[in-house]
């Protein structure tokens, strides 16, 4: 069996690892951020792809349109991460890519939680200064990983 063959359909991820730096994220951010997995990619243009999902799973209906998509598929190995407008307009295509460029080379070594778990925390480093968390901040969206 190769490294992506699923055994007892599992996915060579930590899901609650996963679901604990997205909260730990949004007790630092108002920001809202999913992190979706598929185990064979839809599209072969992985931003593409993030941004369908990122429709399918209403990100763009948040409050300060502050959502993150983390996407990641594993057949085969395609990695996006897309924010909504609000978020963009602040950080700019650098910071993007500079998450991808830190989540890239774990995702190259088969260390894929730790590689998602380092992009929140890119993005919670960045987005608790231009979406600080609010008194009145609420949940918004499930943090748990969607697998696809």
């Amino acid at each position: 069996m190769g490294l992506f063959d699923l055994v007892s359909k599992k996915l060579p991820i930590d899901t609650q690892q996963i679901e604990q730096a997205i909260s730990h994220l949004e007790t630092q951010t108002s920001a809202e951020l999913r992190v979706v997995v598929e185990r064979k990619a839809k599209s072969n243009s992985p931003i593409d792809r993030a941004n369908q999902l990122f429709d399918e799973l209403a990100m763009r209906e948040t409050k300060d349109r502050n959502g993150v998509l983390i996407y990641l598929s594993f057949k085969p190995r395609l990695m996006a991460i897309v924010g909504d407008e609000g978020i963009h307009q602040k950080v700019g295509e650098s910071f993007w890519e500079s998450v991808y460029q830190a989540m890239k080379v774990d995702c190259q070594h088969g260390e894929f939680t730790l590689a998602i778990c380092k992009g929140i925390e890119q993005v919670e480093q960045q987005l608790k200064s231009y979406f600080p968390i609010q008194k009145d901040d609420t949940n918004e969206l499930p943090n748990e990983v969607v697998i696809k």
